[in-house]
């Protein structure tokens, strides 16, 4: 009797131990990739696409509390900085963009910041007291990323952007810190580009 009792209490510790290192196996093996979401799922809304009209129309409050939206700036060469306070590479490319801002204003040029995952202006405000920023900054919301790729970017990292032209399409794209002598030469080029044939024409007449 006593022996068919040891020999259930063996088997009862191998069927445990054989679970617990299923268990353990179950539990080290990689997550399968969840499957791409789709409209058709039952339960999961996604983020309406937005076309490049409705993102350049897209409300964002400056540091003031004002609803401003890209297209406020139609007829500019715009310069659109997608940054963040706590981004070294941020920080450190704004006196590029404060040069810029300075050097081609009279040009057409205008640069705009948007402060993206910042939540509190509060923070936004104190970080740009010292900088000196001579271009106006907008606080980002959850809609950045869709504007971003409604202008045709992906939203890979910070800092990123984006180079419009006076009829506000876009001219060029850039992620990562600003060089400043392709900065430079891409500012020059988006607002040779952005005068008009006829205007061009005039001015090489009186030119000559």
């Amino acid at each position: 009797m006593k022996h068919a009792q040891a020999t259930g209490l063996v088997i009862a510790i191998l069927i445990a131990a054989a679970a617990a290192g299923f268990g353990a196996y179950e539990w080290m093996q990689p997550l399968p990739k969840p499957s791409p979401m789709t409209l058709a799922q039952p339960g999961v809304e996604l983020a309406p696409a937005m076309t490049a009209d409705q993102a350049m129309n897209t409300h964002m409050d400056d540091l003031q509390g004002q609803p401003h939206t890209l297209a406020d700036w139609h007829g500019k060469v715009l310069m659109v900085n997608f940054w963040a306070t706590w981004c070294p590479p941020c920080r450190q490319e704004i006196p590029l963009l404060v040069k810029l801002q300075a050097q081609y204003a009279g040009q057409g040029l205008q640069i705009i910041g948007i402060a993206t995952d910042e939540r509190n202006v509060q923070t936004v405000r104190k970080f740009m007291k010292p900088m000196l920023i001579n271009y106006p900054i907008l606080m980002g919301t959850d809609q950045v990323p869709q504007i971003i790729a409604a202008l045709g970017g992906t939203y890979v990292g910070l800092p990123y952007t984006i180079l419009l032209n006076r009829q506000g399409q876009v001219y060029k794209i850039h992620q990562g810190e600003l060089d400043p002598k392709q900065a430079d030469a891409l500012v020059q080029q988006a607002i040779a580009a952005s005068i008009p044939k006829s205007t061009a024409k005039m001015m090489g007449t009186q030119g000559n």
